[in-house]
């Protein structure tokens, strides 16, 4: 539980640390980002300090899972985000290997905290 929380905590960490130091470079690298209009640094750069804020939740939960309180905060961000991708997929739709992308590099990894926060199990989770 513990290693997936701080893997979680690592990739969302450094999408937004990219945002943040390098957002003309995170916007040319991500796939189709590009259809959601021009470049807005100021816009990408704040995202990116969400990015950071729940991936510091997901590394402390990593540190003592017992104590989940500042996992909520990282799910629910990431989750909406998901749920957000989710959404934009059903109305707009999207070739099937974009949708895999999406799913596979967002939606997954966006739902797995919220997930971990509903085990009925997870007081009991010792490693």
């Amino acid at each position: 539980m513990r290693v997936l929380l701080a893997a979680l905590a690592l990739y969302h960490g450094a999408n937004g640390a990219l945002m943040l130091a390098a957002p003309e470079l995170w916007y040319s690298i991500v796939p189709e980002v590009d259809h959601t209009g021009p470049l807005n640094i100021h816009f990408v750069r704040d995202i990116g300090l969400a990015f950071i804020a729940a991936a510091a939740g997901l590394a402390i939960a990593a540190l003592n899972f017992k104590n989940s309180v500042a996992l909520w905060p990282a799910a629910l961000f990431l989750a909406g985000h998901a749920g957000l991708h989710m959404a934009e997929l059903g109305v707009h739709g999207a070739p099937p290997l974009a949708g895999a992308r999406d799913v596979a590099t967002i939606v997954v990894p966006g739902l797995l905290p919220l997930f971990l926060l509903t085990l009925p199990w997870k007081k009991e989770v010792r490693s």
